[in-house]
């Protein structure tokens, strides 16, 4: 829609300022500090931009609760306009102290837009994009950050003249500083631009009153995530994706000077973490189309777990010779792109599961919450850092190191804490291996009622293929024997599954507690077939589904997967599993029909299942 492009371009252009001004006033401020303190102009100028985040909860949270969202977001846009003016009036005085303020007026304005622009997301667009959305706005928040470093650090480059490598023949940033300049406040005046084609959106609270005691009300705001427990753990996560994202952009600059010699070539440092930022844009964009329409929490394991292997593989990153053609600079590259594609993968669902589960009327309040926890720990980075390069006197390779150390235990919490979820995308991983799937009709599945989900058996994949296709974990009925050792027998009690076995106590209890899932609003799959095929062709439903149905008022949805017959799992040759499997992945379509209320009978479902076979 036109109001999410118009928000997409003006957080991308919020992110890039803040990014461009921070990495041109980085580099001056080292210039001005003796040698020995230029890791701490680093750290004091992540601070400056954090610090804000951390006073301004609520304020933020209030303004984004009790106006409309847009009115907020063009407010903060004109508010960057002025601020970038100041940066340039900052630089042409040559007062580090004032730069770094004016680092702290963008953290302040950034601070008042974020959980409106956040906020603003489920108002924009449909429940179901909510994950894509994320995966967007995560994309083109890391492009600002790469061209904004980047910019940053060629900024410095145009507007500082050097006679040497170590000499100086100008105030540094001030030669030609109005190419800073135009680039600051032109962003800004494009960002401002672009926000005025944001839709109204009508205030989430607008009887709310403004928050007297800042500091109760941020611990008030506080309290609130944390009795959401699951919001309380997704912010938990946001919290260690940024605290070591803010170690990590700290410790690129650290390891482009020392273990890569870029010390005098700036602009390839600022290509180092352009690398970084590329690379979450990626996994931003692959957890928003892999989550499919839902929020995706099994991805967040696997973006740890490739967190925590390259920060640990760039230990090894081999010395640079000063240029950009090293094999350490290009080693670095590859690492870093991995390292952001796993970040993007890790943060996206997180943030989308924040945004689409936190109470409307209070959302502003709760993102700004998460904004809190998140700029503590990139405050708290900044001192790590300090700590880590400078009393410490670690090696940015060292550094890298322990971040991934770090990462492993939170990979072992995270898996604990979402068991079932990290099996269901690692099942959706394999599956995708060997079947190409397509998958039509999905609107018809009711998004929190009860429905029977009734599909022909043409394979033994056939239950996980309908279970990873519904937007909502179906519990099937299947045959109690096949979850009796003890691999599947964890995966049964995970996906809930309704186990029945020969016995008429047994297939009376079965229906019993499918017919209760159903009233409690779940999804309930069962194959009326009663076995797999061995022909290929659908046979006989039996009577067993339409029990229970009785007394639940819920539908049955016919479904069709096409496509199965002649794979290893398959009777097709009449025999399962002992053939050779295609090398090429089957073509495998799950088309989904509309509901059936009250089903007469057994054949009036099966004749809707076959129908769907022929379309």
């Amino acid at each position: 829609s036109k109001s999410f492009i118009a928000l997409l371009v003006t957080q991308l252009l919020v992110a890039l300022n803040d990014n461009m001004f921070r990495w041109l006033v980085v580099p001056i401020g080292q210039d001005l500090v003796s040698p020995n303190n230029k890791n701490i102009v680093v750290s004091v100028g992540l601070a400056c931009f954090v610090v804000p985040f951390l006073i301004l909860v609520a304020p933020a949270g209030y303004v984004a609760d009790r106006f409309s969202k847009r009115s907020v977001i063009i407010g903060c846009k004109v508010a960057e306009i002025v601020i970038m003016a100041l940066g340039i009036v900052t630089i042409l005085m040559g007062n580090i102290y004032l730069m770094l303020a004016v680092v702290a007026l963008m953290g302040a304005q950034s601070a008042m837009f974020s959980p409106s622009k956040l906020g603003g997301i489920p108002e924009i667009v449909r429940s179901d994009r909510v994950a894509a959305a994320n995966g967007l706005i995560g994309m083109t928040t890391v492009l600002a950050i790469m061209v904004g470093t980047v910019a940053g650090y060629l900024l410095y480059d145009v507007t500082t003249l050097k006679a040497s490598s170590s000499e100086l023949l100008s105030a540094p940033g001030r030669h030609m500083w109005w190419v800073s300049a135009a680039a600051l406040i032109g962003v800004a005046v494009v960002g401002w631009i672009a926000s005025l084609f944001i839709g109204r959106l009508r205030p989430a609270n607008p009887t709310r009153r403004p928050p007297i005691n800042l500091l109760g009300q941020t611990v008030r705001d506080l309290g609130a995530l944390v009795s959401a427990r699951p919001l309380f753990l997704a912010a938990l996560g946001v919290f260690f994706f940024w605290s070591l994202g803010a170690l990590a952009q700290m410790n690129i600059d650290l390891l482009g000077r020392s273990t890569l010699a870029l010390q005098d070539q700036r602009v390839y440092i600022g290509c180092l973490m352009a690398v970084l930022a590329v690379g979450v844009g990626i996994g931003s964009v692959l957890a928003g189309i892999w989550s499919a329409g839902k929020i995706e929490l099994g991805i967040v394991p696997f973006g740890t777990a490739g967190i925590a292997l390259c920060a640990m593989l760039l230990f090894v990153v081999p010395a640079g010779d000063g240029t950009p053609y090293s094999t350490g600079y290009y080693l670095s590259c590859l690492l870093l792109l991995t390292l952001g594609i796993s970040a993007g993968l890790f943060d996206v669902p997180l943030q989308a599961f924040l945004q689409e589960r936190s109470p409307e009327r209070t959302r502003g309040s709760i993102l700004a919450a998460v904004n809190f926890m998140t700029f503590s720990g990139m405050l708290a980075a900044a001192g790590v850092f300090y700590l880590l390069a400078n009393t410490l006197n670690l090696s940015a390779r060292w550094i890298f190191l322990l971040c991934g150390i770090v990462t492993v235990p939170m990979l072992f919490v995270i898996v604990r804490t979402l068991p079932k979820e990290t099996t269901r995308f690692a099942m959706w991983l394999i599956s995708r291996l060997i079947y190409r799937v397509r998958i039509e009709g999905l609107e018809n599945i009711p998004q929190r009622s009860g429905a029977l989900i009734v599909p022909n058996h043409v394979s033994w994949a056939d239950g996980v293929l309908v279970g990873l296709a519904c937007p909502r974990d179906p519990r099937m009925v299947v045959y109690a024997e096949y979850f009796e050792t003890p691999w599947f027998g964890w995966i049964g009690r995970l996906a809930k599954v309704i186990p029945i076995e020969p016995g008429k106590q047994s297939v009376v209890r079965s229906i019993r507690t499918a017919r209760e899932a159903l009233r409690d609003g779940e999804l309930v799959g069962i194959f009326p077939e009663g076995g797999i095929t061995r022909t290929g062709e659908m046979q006989k439903f039996t009577h067993g589904f339409l029990s229970i149905l009785k007394d639940t008022d819920s539908p049955v949805i016919p479904v069709y997967l096409n496509g199965l017959w002649g794979s290893i799992l398959s009777y097709h040759g009449g025999r399962i599993f002992w053939k050779w499997p295609r090398l090429k992945p089957y073509r495998v379509t799950i088309r989904f029909g509309r509901p059936i209320y009250n089903p007469t009978d057994v054949e009036e479902v099966r004749r809707a299942v076959e129908a769907l076979g022929t379309d």
